[in-house]
Parts: C-alpha cells; sequence; structure tokens
C-alpha cells in the first residue's frame, strides 16, 4: 500500500497513510502511528523509499528514483568492500590488534584540543573492545546493570579532551528546572566544566 500510494501520489507524509493502515475511531495496536512510521523506516533500510524533504521535523517520503540522481549500480561486493574502506578511513585505523606508529609531522591538521561528552553510542566508543585498546579506556554502558553492581552510575559518558579519552562523567538533565546536573565525575575532570556546559547548552535548544 504504502509503495503504489507514493507511486500515485508522493511525496507524502507518514500521516497521509494513517488514515487508511488506521481506521478512524480505531486505535489497532499495531496500525497506530508509531507503527507506520516504523514500516517507513524498514523500508527506507530496504532502500525501496527515501527522504525527500522535510516539513518543520516531520520527514515527506518519496520513491528512491526521484529523489536520488541517477547513478550506476555497485555490485554487493564491491559496495561492502567501499564501506569498509570509508569506515577506516574515518577510524583512522586499519588494523585493531597489534603495535601502530605514527608520525605527527606527517599530519598538517591540528588535534583539536576541545572537551565533549561522547555519547555511549559515538562512533568512537561504541566498539567497546576497539576503544579500550586505541585509548586504554575500559568502558561499559551500566543502566542494565543492578544499582549496587555498577562501578560508575546508570548512563556514564566519555569525556574526550583533544584526542585522548580522560575520563568519565554522570549528568543528568532536569527538564522541568532546565538545568544539568552532574551526579558523578571519575578521572580527569580539569576541563569537565566546559564539556558540561557546552552539553546543557545543547539540551536547553533541544527542549
Amino acid at each position: 500500500y504504502i509503495l503504489r500510494e507514493l507511486e500515485r501520489n508522493g511525496p507524502l507524509l507518514s500521516r497521509d497513510f494513517e488514515h487508511e493502515l488506521m481506521p478512524a475511531g480505531e486505535a489497532h495496536r499495531w496500525w497506530g502511528g508509531r507503527q507506520v512510521r516504523l514500516m517507513l523506516d524498514i523500508l527506507a533500510m530496504r532502500g525501496e523509499i527515501a527522504v525527500a524533504g522535510r516539513v518543520g521535523k516531520v520527514r515527506v517520503w518519496d520513491l528512491p528514483e526521484r529523489v536520488w540522481p541517477e547513478t550506476e549500480t555497485m555490485p554487493w561486493r564491491e559496495a561492502e568492500r567501499e564501506l569498509e574502506r570509508r569506515r577506516r578511513r574515518r577510524l583512522g585505523v586499519w588494523k585493531e590488534r597489534g603495535e601502530w606508529h605514527a608520525n605527527p609531522e606527517i599530519s598538517d591538521e591540528p588535534v583539536p584540543e576541545r572537551a565533549v561528552l561522547l555519547s555511549p553510542f559515538d562512533r568512537l566508543v561504541h566498539d567497546r573492545a576497539r576503544a579500550e585498546a586505541l585509548f586504554d579506556f575500559h568502558y561499559r554502558l551500566e543502566m542494565y546493570v543492578p544499582k549496587a553492581k555498577r562501578e560508575y552510575g546508570y548512563y556514564v559518558l566519555p569525556l574526550l579532551v583533544g584526542d585522548e579519552i580522560v575520563g568519565r562523567a554522570e549528568p543528568r538533565f532536569d527538564r522541568k528546572a532546565r538545568e544539568l546536573e552532574l551526579l558523578g565525575a571519575w578521572g580527569d575532570t580539569s576541563r569537565l566544566d566546559e564539556a558540561v556546559s557546552e552539553l546543557g547548552a545543547w539540551l536547553r535548544s533541544q527542549t
């Protein structure tokens, strides 16, 4: 239904599908608005639909051939290899084990000395084993660990300063007061105030 409707009337918003998938007056547990959006996300991941734009924060959907420029299709194996090359280039390493040697004089791009708190799902730390190998930083998200067994806290974030992960902190945002509280901090926290201030400003701008 979604593909047929997009072909006939696209581009469309997610709510444009709900009148058919969820008849008026019915709140079916599967065909609710959230499930419609989930179906759209799944179709997008499969490459069957694409985001054509936005109305405010709401995505506008259409068929991919109307959104993406015409290009030659890359063979699947070649696409996998290219994705792997891009991933490794962004990570800056080509192997995960052993010793690495780098000459800092080769690069003319200085490392930003910014202090930031990283999301637990940031690409720099989402692979916990690699983060430990690269930064000598053991990190686990303990939100599913019983409180009595936690080493640090419920939602602790790594503190990145320049190109080193130097510590960790547990912030909590009070939405009513619109303030960022600090529940705990560990390691080198000499520049933690900068990171907390930046994170707090960003959270306030989103609420």
